[in-house]
């Protein structure tokens, strides 16, 4: 036995350098055994994010913008949903006026994104812009373009004389042709509540 202890005294750094090496062994192990489990939550996460986009891309492309204009108590642009009617635009502006003639547009016809709905009045002939909830394929009047016209065009406009008619054209030669009808209120004599009746007779 006194061997055996005495053995035991001489190799005593070694065994306890063992056992610390052990110690820290364990501790190793236990510590990187429980990384993998942090990595696949961090990686989950990443997806998820890289996902979102795509919902939020999906969400825009189901909502529509559509401009309703003419007979309404409300007219204004508004935003809807894919699949809504012209009847259900009208809702929205607050239902037609009481001079409205609803019997020129198609109020079961599904709108389009950035569609133009125009409800004309009782005695008004229904012009045909393009993606407008009109019935008919080809008649009504014909829209005078303000950046092609020339005085004499003019003629059959309601609400634009011949004074007028060279300002607009005096204009479009000054400054070049006109982006959009609103464009109009620029040319003097022509305010918003004058293109309100004119837009429905102009194009660009």
């Amino acid at each position: 036995m006194e061997e055996v202890f005495s053995h035991i005294k001489q190799n005593i750094i070694v065994i306890a350098m063992i056992l610390v090496m052990s110690i820290f062994g364990s501790l190793y192990f236990w510590t990187h055994k429980t990384k993998p489990v942090q990595n696949e939550i961090k990686t989950e996460v990443v997806t998820k994010d890289k996902e979102a986009p795509e919902k939020k891309q999906k969400i825009n492309n189901d909502i529509f913008v559509v401009d309703i204009q003419g007979a309404v108590k409300n007219s204004g642009v508004y935003r809807v949903k894919k699949g809504t009617i012209v009847q259900d635009i009208l809702q929205m502006a607050g239902g037609v006026m009481a001079n409205a003639d609803v019997k020129q547009i198609n109020r079961a016809q599904k709108v389009t994104d950035q569609m133009q709905i125009y409800v004309p009045y009782t005695g008004e002939t229904q012009v045909s812009p393009q993606n407008s909830a009109n019935k008919g394929s080809g008649g009504g009047q014909k829209k005078v373009n303000i950046n092609s016209a020339k005085a004499d065009d003019f003629k059959d406009v309601s609400g634009i004389g011949p004074k007028k008619a060279e300002k607009i054209i005096a204009f479009r030669e000054k400054n070049g042709n006109f982006k959009d009808l609103h464009d109009l209120t620029k040319v003097s004599g022509i305010g918003e509540k004058s293109l309100e009746s004119l837009k429905d007779q102009l194009t660009v």
